[in-house]
């Protein structure tokens, strides 16, 4: 594109009402006139809890239960009708958002039918239910182009799909609205992007694009998964060589460890690549996994802000990250089970490494951490939900008599997460002794380059996690009393 550009993502909870709304609104309208800053193109989620809603509404009329499905369709109109009063005020810009926004109700009425149509022929189902998933973001990005032009902006929603995908294969087992397999198409998204963004670019009119759904090459809309709009933000920007990324959440950024369970949390100003898919790897909630893919071999950078506080830089991840020594964050990953092969011969035995992880990827199952491998030994944890599958495989197609395969469930991991952590040789003692100092036993452990993994049971996680953030990132220092002057305590007295 001949003007550069930069990409605004706005999650479910920054577009959660019509007061936040406008919020992001004064956000867009800021970046525009920020003459440091490249153009905005924006890319917005629904309003949280209305894809689940959808949802809903998308098996109510697969089941037949029209009055239910027909009371959810009117509750989701109230929400964004609500949203508009809130948004824009009696007038032409107000009538011009009621107007779109009828529209697109009817239109999705017309899509639940066409769902309810094809769930009694059992007619590519998955994919109809998909088109009904989608219009949260087709509803949201009306929403918010209509407060970006109170703003004085010339904004536009962008209507059509700008992500082309590949034409995903039918999988029954996958959930409503979910479609594995439709990866977005590098070559063709590109094309498309310029041809829906630029113009409206070199107008100097704010594109307001949906994140989350996409259109395949056969013609089908289409999702990306749940959470996905992250990642369709930066499919979204690779396609258009933006120069940055920023992602607006609920959060000042990426914290050392989940707030929710670590009181004394610190912001992270950096992040690399690396360190940030590690984190998501092991469970952090503020980026989607795949979100990194599109953009990492482009060092394309990525912010991660607060919508709410958007005074706050966040936190940046690029291609390198500025941990100097030891741990930057700790993150746990629960539910999991530790598989070991161990072979009955000590001496020599053939490396099987390979096939034990071609017969869990047939399951279904990656290994969310290697924990020790060698000639005749390995372990590695997965998923709960996938053990049962992994083990049967590994009996079915694994010599008994020279191979035992065990499992241990209720496990956790706890990463220790830090470019700089091989660089501190005393950063896995003190892990383990943070742990060893709580009597908690680490059942297994692993390493990289990144940080160390250990593997605690369920029970103990939460206490594992709150232990190794005070033990590596952040002391708690305990409050001291000091005893009342003389004159304080005749005061009080």
């Amino acid at each position: 594109m001949e003007q550069s550009v930069c990409v605004l993502k706005f999650g479910g909870t920054s577009v959660g009402s019509g007061e936040r709304i406008r919020r992001v609104a004064s956000i867009i309208a800021d970046t525009l006139n920020d003459p440091t800053t490249p153009f905005p193109v924006v890319v917005v989620s629904a309003m949280s809890g209305v894809t689940d809603q959808l949802l809903r509404i998308a098996r109510f009329a697969c089941s037949g239960e029209s009055e239910s499905c027909d009371q959810e369709l009117s509750a989701l109109r109230q929400k964004h009708l609500d949203a508009a009063s809130h948004v824009t005020h009696v007038g032409e810009e107000h009538t011009r958002l009621l107007g779109e926004l009828e529209s697109a109700l009817e239109q999705l009425a017309e899509d639940v039918q066409i769902l309810r149509n094809a769930a009694a022929n059992n007619d590519m189902v998955h994919l109809r239910t998909a088109t009904v998933a989608s219009w949260g973001e087709r509803l949201s990005i009306l929403l918010v182009a209509a407060a970006t032009r109170t703003r004085g902006v010339l904004a536009e929603p962008v209507r059509k799909e700008v992500i082309i995908t590949s034409h995903p294969p039918h999988d029954p087992a996958q959930p409503f609205g979910v479609v594995e397999g439709a990866d977005p198409l590098a070559e063709e998204t590109r094309v498309n992007a310029q041809a829906l963004i630029h113009p409206l670019v070199q107008n100097g009119v704010v594109p307001i694009a949906a994140g989350f759904m996409g259109r395949t090459i056969t013609g089908f809309v289409t999702t990306l998964g749940r959470n996905g709009s992250d990642y369709s933000a930066s499919v979204i920007g690779a396609a258009l060589d933006c120069v940055d990324i920023s992602i607006y959440t609920d959060v000042d950024g990426v914290l050392t460890a989940d707030p929710r369970l670590v009181a004394n949390t610190r912001l992270l100003p950096q992040l690399s690549y690396a360190e940030a898919a590690r984190l998501s790897w092991f469970g952090a909630k503020v980026l989607h996994p795949r979100t990194l893919i599109p953009i990492a071999h482009r060092n394309i950078p990525v912010r991660v802000r607060n919508s709410f506080r958007p005074h706050i830089r966040g936190t940046i991840i690029g291609p390198t990250g500025h941990t100097p020594s030891g741990a930057g964050a700790i993150t746990i990953r629960r539910n999991l089970a530790l598989i070991t092969v161990e072979s009955t011969d000590l001496f020599g035995a053939p490396e099987n490494a390979g096939q034990v992880f071609d017969l869990a990827a047939k399951a279904g199952a990656a290994p969310a951490a290697i924990c020790s491998s060698s000639g005749h030994h390995l372990s590695f944890v997965v998923d709960e939900k996938a053990a049962d599958s992994v083990v049967a495989l590994l009996h079915h197609n694994m010599d008994n008599s020279l191979w035992r395969v065990s499992l241990r469930r209720g496990l956790a991991a706890c990463a220790c997460i830090g470019s700089g952590f091989t660089n501190d040789p005393m950063s896995s003692a003190r892990a383990i002794t943070a742990l060893a100092s709580e009597r908690i036993p680490v059942i297994s452990q692993g390493a990289s380059e990144q940080g160390i993994t250990l593997i605690v049971e369920n029970r103990s996680s939460e206490r594992a996690l709150r232990c190794l953030h005070r033990d590596l990132i952040a002391p708690v220092i305990p409050l001291v009393r000091h005893p009342a002057t003389a004159k304080e305590a005749r005061r009080q007295a």
